[in-house]
């Protein structure tokens, strides 16, 4: 039985608001910074799958991060070339305000099973030249600007996209009040659920994750088009194998 979700009357009421996860995708920096690829400030882009880095060998070599384009095949890395990801031995969480408890949170998420080949933690920002605070200066470093992370244990895979409540409210489903984008891509389109089976996520999750479709910033999931069929009517819908929450700045800009 599908666990598919929309709206056709009364909107969510929203537990908690996530607004502090919109800022600047680029900061500026004076340790010669380069974008992450897409430079359009556009809310859609420079999102990034994380993942730790195991591998034995000594630091600021290994132990660090890898990161890589969602939807996208290739990611521009900190000295200009492209690859499928890109290393970075460090985290810059200058332009996050996140708590030292929250950046645990993305960290422990980044090191979840990094065999699987799923992804549990997703961020936000650009690549910088240089760091400061390693022997190996030129290996550069990760701007983040924001972070999210699951709590599901199902394997990710489809597209990422982000999901937003549109306020369109009907009397019959299907009804297509739901407004996804496609990160890196900034495809839009109108949906009518999210169908949150394959997650294997509780009744519980869900409903948590839904209130965040009423925020600025929208619920993230990876998933696949469906099409979703009531009341004689379709419309389209979006699988969920893995849904994210944004974690909400703590500590406010200077």
């Amino acid at each position: 039985m599908r666990k598919a979700i929309g709206f056709t009357t009364l909107p969510l009421i929203l537990a908690g608001a996530l607004a502090g996860c919109s800022l600047p995708a680029e900061p500026q920096d004076d340790l010669g910074q380069v974008t992450m690829a897409d430079s359009q400030l556009n809310d859609a882009y420079t999102y990034f799958a994380i993942t730790a880095d195991v591998r034995r060998c000594a630091f600021p070599t290994c132990g660090g991060w890898f990161l890589s384009r969602v939807n996208k095949t290739t990611t521009q890395c900190h000295d200009g070339r492209y690859a499928s990801s890109c290393y970075t031995p460090v985290l810059d969480w200058s332009q996050a305000f996140l708590s030292d408890e929250q950046q645990g949170q993305l960290l422990e998420a980044c090191s979840r099973d990094t065999a699987s080949g799923g992804v549990y933690g997703v961020v936000r920002g650009s690549f910088a030249r240089t760091n400061s605070t390693t022997p190996r200066p030129g290996m550069g470093r990760s701007v983040i600007s924001e972070a999210w992370i699951t709590d599901a244990d199902a394997l990710s895979d489809g597209v990422f996209v982000k999901i937003k409540d549109n306020g369109l409210r009907c009397f019959t489903s299907p009804c297509p009040s739901l407004t996804e984008t496609t990160l890196n891509n900034s495809r839009v389109t109108d949906i009518a659920a999210i169908d949150f089976t394959p997650s294997g996520m509780s009744d519980h999750e869900i409903a948590e994750l839904m209130q965040t479709t009423t925020t600025t910033e929208g619920v993230m999931v990876a998933g696949y088009r469906y099409t979703v069929r009531e009341n004689g009517t379709t419309a389209l819908g979006r699988t969920a194998t893995t849904g994210y929450y944004c974690l909400t700045p703590t500590l406010p800009p200077e």
